[in-house]
């Protein structure tokens, strides 16, 4: 496979939410667990809450091959329902769940495009399918005539940090959840900007 091969496309392709919500997991499985628990309930969890227009993809032969998903105005790919908690786990462990997935929220900027995580099948890495969707993000963006394109990465992740600063992200502050680092798997997490001013044509 190419990158001449590969489809970037906004919005979730017919049939392959599944695919989707699984690639989201595989990439953010280990801070996701403390909340949803097991690759077989988390999944179908994530897939019903996916929201079609706040997700981009990457696919060839008809298969998602990466996703990016991000929040604008308010709305999120992946926006947390208490409700489903409760009705796919339980109405007991709903409010820990909530807590847990309330610890990884991150707050919004006006004038911003806030990337939710981006995630590339192993069998697709190498080819450049994160960057072209990262361009994809960027040109919606300006699109929408936002400022800038905000993203989090943690510090277990190094070869994401590295890409995002070739591609112009600076960082601005970092974070750390202090002991939780053992439940969540990583100790610090740092906002980095895209800026967008004076960018459109």
């Amino acid at each position: 496979m190419e990158l001449s091969d590969v489809a970037i496309t906004a919005g979730i392709p017919r049939g392959q939410r599944p695919r989707v919500a699984r690639l989201y997991w595989q990439a953010f499985h280990r801070k996701l667990r403390p909340a949803l628990s097991d690759e077989q309930r988390a999944v179908p969890y994530l897939e019903s809450l996916l929201a079609d227009d706040r997700v981009v993809c990457a696919h060839a032969d008809g298969t998602v091959i990466g996703v990016v998903g991000f929040s604008l105005r308010g709305r999120a790919a992946v926006g947390f329902s208490f409700a489903e908690l409760r009705a796919r786990y339980s109405t007991f462990t709903a409010p820990v769940r909530a807590l847990l997935l309330g610890v990884l929220e991150r707050r919004t900027h006006p004038g911003s495009l806030l990337l939710d995580g981006i995630s590339v099948a192993p069998e697709a890495r190498g080819l450049g399918v994160g960057t072209a969707l990262l361009a994809h993000v960027r040109r919606l963006a300006l699109d929408e005539k936002m400022d800038a394109v905000r993203l989090s990465v943690v510090d277990t992740n190094p070869r994401a940090r590295d890409l995002y600063q070739r591609l112009g992200y600076v960082a601005e502050e970092s974070a750390s959840i202090g002991p939780l680092r053992r439940l969540y798997g990583f100790r610090t997490a740092t906002e980095m900007v895209l800026s967008l001013e004076g960018k459109r044509s």
